[in-house]
């Protein structure tokens, strides 16, 4: 239907795609008009993955045109052609991108009816990702506004056979649901690089749609899972009802998938450990240490919180027991009295020595005698010799680098002052 130019602002310097309608077609009332809802249609919808029309116009000559953004990329059929079938991550990453364009066209009443790899563009984004332009809406099926009639006539087949539902393929009115059928012949080439259904003719190619089952795009490429397969299939279903309801849920299918990849992918990278018997060490270089299970870390922490209080227990018993084992039982501060000395206990009376003895006594053995005080009369015989006041026992210096006995005020005592021996080391 028309030529398209790349061409440059005047003013702007900015470059743009003029597509102009073919000489000779402009004097074709439909043809002029379906370029018109063209221009319409794409202008309407926008978002970031359908191209921007930005104006519309005649030239003196009748010659119509409409200026869209110009792109820098290839379509998903050169694509194809020169690099093959895609990864099924990149292909569903590209088609969830169309799913979202299409369902903004939808939203808007606009119909595709020409979804193909031809009409699906693929630029880079400035951070390097890939992005898809849905482009080409010539054939779509607009609104009717201003008192116009829909173009296509009951009946008319219009669109591309191998891309074509088979209510399209019948000449039967149509909705969104015929692009969810395209675009499912779409991601079956994307991921097996063939068409799912293909006849020797178009009209043969139209009613194979209508009557025959596509094999599974597994059985064409076996690196497809399954549940891309069920979902390339149910796209596919004959009768519209049995597909996607929208291109909205399509999109959120396939974004589940992805997601699920995603995953998948993250947990055995997560669970792969390199052994080292598996690494070759350059020579010098430190080997990496591996990390410790969860459960080694856990057993760690609980034998040090052990040792901890073990120690922490056995330097109190320590402390309270000054290093003898048993308990001191320290008195309470009003309890603590004043040491008081034994009484005095009664001297025995020597008895006098008996005249039968043989011999005197020896000089050791017998009493001195003991002059009296002066100013106090002597009694008959010897007075008795007083005893002398007690001497309390002298305590035991404790070993070098025992405990000393805790004071009286023991609790006021500060255990590591500078007048207490040095405590041992606990932990140690």
């Amino acid at each position: 239907m028309g030529t398209v130019y790349l061409c440059e602002h005047a003013v702007l310097g900015r470059r743009y795609a003029v597509k102009v309608l073919r000489a000779g077609l402009g004097d074709d009332p439909e043809l002029s008009e379906r370029f018109r809802n063209e221009a319409i249609a794409a202008s309407r919808i926008g978002g970031e993955n359908v191209v921007d029309v930005v104006d519309f116009g005649t030239e003196d000559d009748g010659a119509q045109y409409y200026v869209m953004e110009a792109l820098e990329g290839r379509s998903l059929g050169a694509i194809l052609a020169e690099d093959g079938p895609f990864d099924v991550d990149r292909a569903l990453g590209l088609l969830e991108q169309v799913c979202r364009a299409l369902a903004a066209a939808h939203a808007g009443g606009v119909v595709h009816r020409d979804v193909k790899p031809d009409n699906v563009f693929v630029v880079r984004r400035a951070d390097g990702a890939e992005q898809a332009k849905v482009i080409d809406f010539g054939i779509s099926q607009v609104p009717a506004s201003d008192g116009r009639e829909r173009l296509t006539r009951a009946g008319a087949i219009i669109g591309t056979p191998e891309y074509m539902a088979p209510e399209q393929a019948a000449g039967e009115p149509v909705d969104h649901r015929t692009d969810v059928y395209a675009l499912g012949v779409l991601a079956y080439e994307l991921l097996t690089g063939t068409l799912p259904i293909v006849a020797h003719t178009p009209v043969a190619t139209l009613v194979a749609h209508q009557t025959r089952t596509p094999d599974a795009p597994s059985r064409r490429r076996a690196s497809v899972p399954g549940d891309v397969d069920a979902l390339v299939l149910r796209a596919l279903a004959k009768r519209p009802e049995d597909r996607p309801p929208t291109m909205d849920a399509f999109a959120e299918q396939i974004a589940r998938i992805r997601l699920r990849r995603r995953a998948d992918l993250a947990a055995r990278s997560g669970a792969t450990l390199v052994r080292p018997r598996d690494t070759v060490a350059l020579p010098g270089t430190p080997r990496p240490r591996r990390p410790r299970p969860a459960h080694a870390r856990l057993a760690l922490a609980l034998l040090a919180i052990a040792v901890a209080a073990g120690g922490v227990a056995w330097w109190a018993a320590h402390r309270n027991t000054g290093g003898s084992g048993e308990r001191a039982m320290r008195p309470a501060p009003a309890e603590v009295a004043a040491p008081v000395p034994p009484a005095a206990a009664p001297a025995p009376v020597p008895s006098p020595p008996s005249p039968s003895a043989a011999g005197p006594a020896p000089a050791s053995a017998r009493p001195e005698a003991q002059s009296p005080a002066p100013g106090t009369e002597a009694s008959a015989g010897m007075k008795e010799k007083e005893p002398p006041a007690p001497v309390p026992p002298r305590r035991k210096a404790p070993a070098r680098g025992t405990r000393k006995a805790p004071p009286k005020d023991s609790h006021l005592v500060d255990p590591y002052g500078a007048d207490e021996p040095l405590k041992g080391d606990p932990f140690q």
